[in-house]
């Protein structure tokens, strides 16, 4: 199987998102001394997709159930992890509107 340039973008992509989200989570951490666990989901998630990815480009692609496994994990991660931040972000809402009253 041939590998393309769109692959390679998918790879960067992927492991570039993984990065931003850890770092999302120690900022986070940091500055609101919370600890978000939609950051480690969707960086989770991220993380099976350029994993996937990785297996393609390397030319692992005789697991083919496997990657589309480890993809289907990907997606339901990261929409698992954009359910998390929504509930996250209403809590932060409403304690903020109970202090302000």
């Amino acid at each position: 199987m041939e590998t393309t340039f769109q692959q390679f973008v998918n790879l960067g992509f992927g492991w570039f998102i993984v990065i931003l989200a850890i770092t999302g989570y120690f900022l986070t951490l940091r500055r609101l001394g919370e600890k978000w666990v939609f950051w480690i989901v969707l960086a989770t998630g991220w993380g099976f997709f350029a994993l996937a990815n990785t297996l393609i480009v390397t030319g692992i692609s005789t697991a083919q159930p496997l990657i589309e496994g480890i993809w289907f994990s990907s997606f339901v991660l990261v929409v698992m992890s954009m359910a998390m931040l929504f509930i996250k972000l209403t809590q932060v809402r409403q304690r903020r509107q109970s202090t302000n009253q």
